[in-house]
């Protein structure tokens, strides 16, 4: 396999998880008491959450940041460095949303609320493991040429 097009797929599935976080909910939650007549439902996104944000703002970055590396390689302009932050940018974005969503979860568990992982979980998450396959594939291959 050339390692440019495990470059390419690591910018796809990077810019997807972007695109993902960034435009659907990360989680969602429901809480209601028919008896009462109460309800109440959020979602939690990058923009309406104090406590969820940086997190997934910060999620956001790295695997942006592992776009760019994806782009690098793609035009042959990337180092042994830049590959190894890539690769370890990947499993950082992949451990916020982890934590974020395991925090998220715990919370709603205690307060027995109606939760899910929502497409920006999933997008992030999923798009985290398959840009981090490939970059470690395509540094493989890398050090495997020289």
């Amino acid at each position: 396999m050339n390692t440019n097009s495990l470059y390419v797929g690591s910018l796809i599935t990077s810019v997807i998880g972007v695109a993902l976080l960034l435009i659907g909910d990360f989680a969602g939650w429901y809480w209601g008491n028919w008896y009462v007549g109460v309800s109440e439902e959020g979602w939690i996104n990058p923009y309406n959450h104090i406590l969820m944000s940086p997190f997934l703002l910060v999620a956001i970055g790295l695997l942006a940041f592992c776009a760019y590396i994806s782009y690098l390689g793609v035009n042959d302009k990337l180092s042994d460095y830049h590959a190894n932050m890539g690769i370890f940018a990947a499993l950082g974005a992949i451990g916020l949303q982890l934590f974020a969503f395991i925090g998220f979860a715990i919370v709603n568990i205690i307060d027995d609320n109606a939760w899910w992982p929502d497409v920006g979980f999933y997008g992030g998450v999923i798009g985290g493991a398959l840009t981090l396959g490939l970059l470690y594939l395509a540094q493989q291959q890398r050090a495997s040429l020289k």
